[in-house]
């Protein structure tokens, strides 16, 4: 399967970089709360479960607030040029 390049799909549009924006304040303000619980209540193995969701819920909103493009992995939901 090829995989679409940042020159053949559109830019992201002002109202989705918005959104993202939200989502990624949204993450980094779990992250730091995940950041707390951790330092302050006893271990629980799902906080593994929660750092690889955040993890991802930024890299994935950060990627669209900064670059305007999804990761390459995401390419194909764009609209092509």
């Amino acid at each position: 399967m090829k995989y679409p390049t940042e020159s053949e799909v559109q830019k992201l549009g002002p109202v989705v970089r918005g959104l993202a924006t939200f989502i990624l304040f949204c993450g980094l303000l779990a992250g730091a709360g995940l950041g707390v619980a951790v330092v302050t209540e006893p271990f629980h193995p799902l906080v593994f479960v929660g750092v690889i969701i955040i993890g991802l819920l930024v890299h994935v909103s950060g990627s669209v607030v900064f670059k305007g493009y999804a990761p390459k992995y995401l390419l194909f939901a764009h609209g092509s040029k």
